[in-house]
């Protein structure tokens, strides 16, 4: 498979940084998709899965998060965002950048992380979704012990935010350096199961498509949890993948290494959108 090397673009966020956008535009009249990461996922994790969406002739638009791969400066006491800032300030410029390169309306697709903004911009937005391997984090979707998991993993989260001033996911395995606001606002999902606290609006649904995409066995994003995200929308469609017998790993995040059942996933629903 040939590899392509992508157009790159940049534009400011929040006066403080300088965001690099990755364009990898094929053909002006085919599909493009705008991958959000997952959490302090840089987007280099990606290439494999980008190569393999361009082989079926739909287009990508990306960006490190701020503070996360290229970008600088690094996430720390005095460099901070959250949900509202990437709605705001992140996710429309990708928009932009997409548009520049396909005639075709832009597709959101988020990992994990990634699916929640997706899911939150497509409420006050025109916009399709694709989310992968991702959920409402809310108690009410997790079994028991994921409950205990996910309000330990907040403890801890909480504990190192008061510590740095933001919280260095490497040192316990979630994330790199990620931001004080952003982690409190996903930790307050945890006991909302809502969004209101970020969007400053009531829950509503979105009438636009949305494909949700679980993996077995993803115990980051049970199906419980990926079925009360996807109820952001009034008709979503949900599909479980089980990959574990050929992608080795966790499956919330091997998959990357061997994306093509996801990939053949997104290209059916895309075609589909297309009749």
């Amino acid at each position: 498979m040939n590899t392509l090397a992508p157009l790159t673009t940049a534009f400011h966020f929040k006066q403080l940084a300088e965001i690099s956008v990755q364009l990898y535009s094929t053909d002006p009249d085919a599909a493009v998709v705008i991958l959000l990461p997952a959490l302090g996922v840089p987007v280099a994790k990606y290439d494999l899965f980008i190569q393999q969406l361009l082989s079926v002739n739909i287009q990508v638009v990306t960006a490190d998060y701020p503070g996360c791969g290229q970008n600088r400066p690094e996430v720390s006491r005095t460099f901070d965002y959250g949900y509202v800032d990437l709605l705001n300030f992140f996710i429309p410029e990708l928009y932009k950048a997409a548009c520049s390169v396909s005639s075709r309306p832009p597709v959101l697709l988020g990992h994990s992380l990634g699916g929640h903004l997706a899911t939150l911009y497509a409420q006050q937005h025109t916009v399709q979704v694709i989310g992968i391997a991702t959920g409402n984090i809310g108690l009410k979707y997790w079994d028991l012990k994921g409950k205990f998991n996910i309000l330990k993993a907040a403890t801890a989260i909480n504990a190192m935010i008061l510590k740095d001033g933001y919280l260095a996911g490497y040192k316990i395995g979630f994330g790199y350096k990620e931001a004080r606001t952003l982690m409190r606002d996903w930790s307050r999902t945890i006991f909302t199961a809502g969004y209101q606290h970020i969007t400053g609006t009531v829950y509503t649904l979105s009438p636009e498509q949305a494909l949700f995409i679980h993996l077995n066995l993803d115990d980051f994003a049970p199906l419980s949890s990926t079925l009360g995200l996807s109820r952001y929308f009034q008709n979503p469609e949900v599909i479980s993948l089980d990959l574990s017998r050929t992608v080795k790993g966790h499956q919330h995040s091997a998959w990357i290494k061997q994306p093509a059942e996801v990939v053949r996933t997104v290209q059916t629903w895309l075609n589909q959108l297309q009749k």
